[in-house]
């Protein structure tokens, strides 16, 4: 092979170095893909693909729909005009795949039922939305898992699912 003074290579296999700038050409559209997922929210926390909201006659629940394997995660529940006790029942899938490692404010009662674990409230002062805060976090990765309907006050959500990431 002759090298030339201006640094071209000229005696190259043509056919070979336009094959090695297809390969680059297609790894830089490859990464530009993942990069555009990611912020898109399908590689969990953050993005708007990365949430789900669930709404029910007497609330909404927002809860991740795609989430990262042992990563802190929250599950946000708003409830309108609550009653004297709002009850949040959290059907057993979940529990299947996430902890709740914490509940703001704290319940007056758990219990389990045959729907799942029924979370109780008492409503402080007449406000016209209450917010309830769960923390969780992801047991074990899962590929799309259903995680049944949710309930506010007897009122059901329709079944939800979550991608759970490495």
């Amino acid at each position: 092979m002759v090298r030339n003074p201006t640094g071209l290579d000229a005696g190259a296999d043509r056919a070979f170095q336009e094959k090695i700038w297809v390969a680059v050409r297609v790894g830089w559209v490859a990464m530009l893909g993942l990069f555009v997922a990611a912020l898109l929210g399908f590689s969990g926390s953050g993005g708007p693909f990365s949430s789900q909201v669930l709404r029910t006659d007497t609330g909404r629940i927002e809860l991740p729909a795609v989430t990262r394997w042992a990563a802190a995660d929250s599950m946000s529940v708003q409830v309108n005009d609550p009653a004297e006790t709002i009850r949040v029942t959290v059907p057993s899938e979940f529990g299947q795949i996430f902890a709740v490692e914490s509940v703001h404010p704290q319940p007056t009662e758990v219990k389990t039922t045959a729907d799942g674990v029924v979370f109780s409230f008492a409503r402080e002062g007449r406000p016209r939305r209450t917010s309830i805060d769960f923390q969780v976090r992801a047991s074990k990765p899962w590929r799309r898992q259903s995680l049944g309907a949710f309930a506010i006050d007897g009122a059901r959500s329709k079944p939800s699912s979550v991608t759970v990431l490495p």
